[in-house]
């Protein structure tokens, strides 16, 4: 047996059964399995959520302002509508959103030598949704060329009225006991777009989910639930990691995770434009700055005055610091 998995279990006075069944497992199983109770592994940091949240979370002290790009007539409808709508990972301006974490995730199980149908039930995993979210791209960079392509206007938020707001809203107080269809839990996160930092995250837990598999019959409660907690953490990873080429974007994202039905049916807020969003109420005091394009230099005025009429008297309307 493993000899860091008999030191886990030695005073546990196992039964003859058990004892049995864990030595029936492969070499990998085993050591997997240690880790899986040892909070100083490997996979143990790179699979709980809280570990996960604590690597990518973002600090609103560090980021106490964050930005996110617009045009002209989307910040009109903010302002005289006191909303922002933000939208589902499924209807995001990267059409790749998840999808490119999870290609990610089956290029090492094909590395790792899994075979086809360890590849397709791979596939049907990740085809139960774990839950549903939302996600509202930002960036710490005022003055962003990359981000100017979304439109000529940057509005600045405070991090910490994000989330105190989106928190008030969807977080029920008794969250940390349970989470209904509907409910949700709120965090900031920064984006990592280097892949081999990416792989670096992943490669142990896409090697303990092809482990659990491998020895499923063995120990089916076991490898079952580290199975789960990979799909969990994944989820997780996928919100997090981008395509290399647009790391220009620097972006920090809101993510909102909403707990879905047993139907698996989503709950937004709303429909627009047949697309589900969820609200985060705006009030006067949320935007504090607008920063506008040279393409609007011009209009400075005219965008304070409609801020005003819509009841934003004290926000600031700025020209970028870009010199073009």
């Amino acid at each position: 047996m493993d000899q860091k998995l008999f030191q886990v279990i030695k005073d546990d006075n196992i039964p003859s059964k058990m004892m049995d069944m864990l030595e029936s497992l492969d070499a990998d199983a085993q050591r997997l399995l240690a880790d899986h109770y040892d909070e100083t592994s490997n996979y143990y940091r790179r699979v709980q959520p809280e570990n996960i949240a604590h690597t990518f979370g973002v600090d609103p002290v560090k980021h106490p302002l964050l930005y996110h790009y617009t045009d002209l007539n989307a910040l009109r409808a903010i302002v005289r509508s006191r909303s922002f709508l933000i939208g589902r990972y499924t209807n995001m301006n990267d059409k790749s959103e998840k999808n490119y974490a999870y290609n990610l995730f089956k290029n090492i199980l094909q590395e790792a030598g899994a075979s086809s149908d360890e590849l397709n039930v791979f596939n049907k995993d990740i085809e139960k949704p774990v839950f549903d979210y939302y996600i509202m791209s930002l960036t710490h960079n005022k003055n962003s060329q990359a981000l100017s392509k979304y439109g000529d206007i940057a509005i600045q938020f405070k991090t910490q009225d994000i989330q105190d707001h989106l928190a008030a809203k969807i977080t029920p107080s008794h969250f940390y006991k349970k989470l209904n269809p509907g409910d949700g839990l709120v965090y900031p996160l920064k984006v990592l777009y280097n892949r081999k930092e990416q792989l670096n995250y992943i490669n142990t837990v896409m090697n303990a989910w092809l482990t659990a598999f491998r020895n499923r019959e063995r120990d089916f409660p076991d490898m079952f639930q580290i199975r789960n907690e990979v799909l969990q953490a994944l989820a997780l990873y996928s919100q997090c990691f981008k395509n290399s080429v647009l790391y220009q974007e620097e972006e920090i994202r809101f993510v909102v995770v909403k707990a879905i039905t047993q139907e698996n049916a989503v709950m937004p807020d709303l429909y627009f434009h047949n697309r589900p969003k969820i609200t985060l109420p705006i009030e006067p005091n949320m935007i504090d700055t607008i920063i506008v394009s040279h393409n609007l230099e011009n209009q400075i005025n005219d965008i304070s005055k409609m801020l005003r009429s819509f009841g934003f008297n004290n926000t600031q309307v700025k020209l970028t610091d870009l010199p073009y």
